[in-house]
């Protein structure tokens, strides 16, 4: 049985019981096809070309978040290129499960810390950090530790779990179409992907590329459709200006939920191109760009550049 078939024979029953790793309801998936006429439908407004270099991945080597995030904006051109004054800035990290930072299932808190930092003072007027968590957003937010971390760095956290965050847009794709997708994106000056590298049951890595799918309310389509195409049209749609990944240390088995074996990188990864920066990450698991189908999926649409070779490499 092919992975299609699998989807479109159980896939709906396993949505129903909260599929692990996603938690998803097709309540989810019911309100937003009843709601839908009710939200403001808009296109996002075209990414605008980053200010840093495409070609050019920035690896950033060590344990401590302040002089990793501080070494990996440096190497890239400092952060006051991408953040200008008054700048609204968002942030998308993982905190979708309910685990504590040790546990190396949602990205690290002092890293985020470190960016909100960077940002507010390169003179931006805010710094959201949001995600979709399928457990308890408060628990979440507090167990990640994100929540305390984020409100001391003088940045906003929470969680996206209501409807009222997201906005219709028309992504163009052939299967993802169209989504409820985040306000708080659409509207940013500046966004920021950030993922944690850790291990996933049903698309053998979290990257930047699926965790995007934060920022969609109906996550049940993305898996009773195709999910490896709808995350690539997602990426399609609308890239970040910067993905950073928190390969610093993260779970290599149980993922997405955990708890897990848990394996050190002691990296963080800076790019422009999505589909580099998670080629790259994926090397680190011991995984080629090809054996993560999104990755090809996306390189195929154009989102971005899976051979390494024709990129720069620049490790701090």
């Amino acid at each position: 049985m092919d992975r299609r078939q699998f989807i479109s024979g159980v896939g709906y029953g396993l949505l129903s019981l909260g599929l692990a790793g996603c938690g998803l309801n097709l309540s989810e998936k019911n309100d937003s096809q009843q709601n839908a006429q009710n939200t403001q439908s808009k296109q996002a407004p075209p990414s605008s070309e980053s200010v840093y270099a495409r070609n050019k991945l920035i690896v950033s080597e060590g344990s401590d978040p302040n002089s990793l995030i501080e070494k990996g904006f440096a190497a890239l051109g400092g952060i006051g290129v991408l953040v200008k004054k008054g700048a609204a800035v968002v942030l998308k990290p993982n905190f979708s499960v309910a685990r504590k930072p040790e546990e190396a299932a949602t990205t690290n808190p002092q890293l985020i810390a470190a960016v909100v930092k960077q940002c507010l003072a390169a003179g931006a007027r805010e710094v959201k950090v949001i995600d979709y968590p399928f457990q308890s957003p408060l628990v979440c937010l507090t167990n990640s530790g994100i929540k305390a971390a984020v409100e001391a760095a003088g940045g906003k956290a929470y969680a996206i779990n209501s409807q009222s965050f997201y906005t219709q847009v028309d992504t163009g794709g052939k299967t993802l179409k169209t989504a409820l997708f985040s306000k708080d994106v659409l509207s940013a000056d500046v966004f920021i992907n950030f993922p944690i590298l850790k291990h996933h049951s049903m698309t053998k890595l979290t990257l930047g590329l699926k965790n995007m799918m934060g920022l969609v309310w109906d996550r049940g389509y993305f898996h009773s459709t195709d999910l490896i195409q709808c995350i690539a049209e997602l990426a399609a749609f609308r890239k970040p200006h910067l993905t950073i990944v928190d390969a610093t240390r993260g779970i290599t088995d149980n993922g997405p939920m955990g708890p897990g074996a848990i394996r050190e990188w002691n990296q963080v990864v800076f790019g422009v191109d999505p589909v580099a920066v998670d080629t790259y990450a994926a090397t680190l698991f011991g995984h080629k760009a090809t054996d993560i189908e999104y990755i090809t999926a996306a390189a195929k649409l154009g989102v971005g550049e899976m051979d390494l070779q024709k990129l720069t490499v620049v490790k701090v």
